[in-house]
């Protein structure tokens, strides 16, 4: 038993291996959403709550923002404590920004014309600016140059001036017909912004609504998620037993819990909004899983079996851009079924290999399950080549 566990530290230290099982853990759950055989062939704890509400599939992208918080304490907060240069520091997170944002954009318009009936052109005419990866650059963004120009206090008061400024731009009636409060998918204020700043041609489309889940304003509430795991790991990193600090991490995550079961009574918990009941408990819930592997892994010593997460969580990048160019490609290549009809390479594999064996529904959760084991292959050698890929 490791009671008297030193804090966390930087990159490379032991006792970022509770980090690397949940990130690994909620990379792992990311693919297994991802890559179902068939879209409507699903279980439904994999699928995201069709607009209001919660299901399992919704925490994968608060748990990965929030762990990306903790690591940017890991990475600053120590640097900034031995006086590294605020301009360095500001130009690394500045530069990695751009990259995922741009990976991100890459991810969107792949193939960009080279395959199918669509052009170069036409592909760039109605590329979607936001996504996943781009959503984690501005928070990264954002964040990182809080912690950089910001001291404790100044964090905490930025982080409710986001939550406020989503909050009065979501229910003031600023303009008719639009906000006022509106939650609904067709007029609220996340949607009309983006449709003023990138045009619907440039935006996810939900039915045939132009709705963006990963839009400017809700970026807002994202941040906050991410600026709370960064605050969470500056609070792990306090020179005290790691034992005295769980428990005051494990209350924490049961308050915040509770704050956002209570204002989904008045405010709806709605990833696609990023709502603020959304960030109070999907919050609530990620403390309470990393405070749950810390004990696991770092005081009770429990690691049988960890080594697979780790390998997920130690090329995050790599696997989330990889299985989105693998996954098109699947789509891309077309291939002749068994009575002669043209389909993707994908639905090739679902349909005459996953589906035949174990049904619709849970040949599709087979299918991921394939994908996954690939994925799982090929990070196990990387990590044992210790080649990880960064940026």
């Amino acid at each position: 038993m490791n009671s008297k566990a030193t804090p966390l530290k930087s990159a490379g230290s032991e006792r970022l291996v509770a980090l690397d099982v949940f990130r690994g853990l909620t990379v792992a759950l990311m693919i297994l959403v991802n890559t179902p055989g068939s879209w409507a062939h699903i279980h439904p704890p994999l699928r995201h709550a069709q607009w209001h509400g919660l299901t399992p599939t919704d925490l994968v992208f608060p748990f990965f923002l929030f762990i990306v918080g903790v690591a940017i304490s890991l990475g600053f907060s120590s640097r900034l404590e031995k006086g590294a240069s605020r301009p360095d520091l500001v130009r690394k997170i500045t530069t990695r920004s751009i990259i995922i944002f741009g990976l991100g954009l890459f991810l969107n318009g792949f193939p960009f014309g080279l395959v199918g009936d669509v052009g170069f052109r036409e592909g760039l005419s109605g590329l979607r600016i936001w996504g996943v990866l781009q959503r984690i650059a501005v928070c990264y963004l954002l964040v990182g140059l809080v912690v950089v120009f910001f001291g404790n206090r100044g964090r905490w008061l930025v982080m409710i001036g986001w939550l406020l400024t989503y909050e009065l731009l979501m229910r003031l009636s600023l303009v008719a017909g639009w906000g006022a409060g509106s939650f609904a998918l067709e007029d609220n204020f996340i949607r009309l912004l983006d449709l003023q700043t990138v045009g619907a041609s440039h935006m996810h489309q939900v039915g045939r609504v132009a709705f963006d889940p990963e839009g400017l304003l809700s970026t807002l509430p994202a941040a906050v998620t991410t600026l709370l795991g960064f605050l969470t790991g500056d609070f792990l990193r306090q020179p005290k037993p790691l034992t005295s600090r769980l428990g005051r991490l494990f209350l924490v995550g049961l308050l915040l819990t509770s704050l956002g079961w209570n204002l989904a009574l008045f405010e709806p918990l709605n990833k696609q909004l990023w709502t603020s009941s959304y960030v109070a408990l999907t919050g609530g819930f990620a403390i309470l899983f990393l405070a749950f592997c810390l004990w696991v892994i770092d005081v009770k010593d429990w690691r049988h079996g960890s080594q697979l997460a780790v390998v997920f969580g130690r090329n995050p990048l790599l696997v989330f851009v990889g299985s989105g160019v693998l996954v098109r490609t699947l789509d891309l290549i077309k291939v002749t079924n068994s009575v002669g009809d043209k389909t993707s390479l994908k639905y090739a594999i679902y349909h005459g290999v996953f589906e035949p064996l174990a049904g619709p529904v849970n040949g599709s959760l087979l299918y991921a399950l394939s994908f996954l084991a690939l994925w799982l292959v090929l990070l196990y050698y990387l990590h044992a080549k210790d080649i990880h890929i960064k940026v």
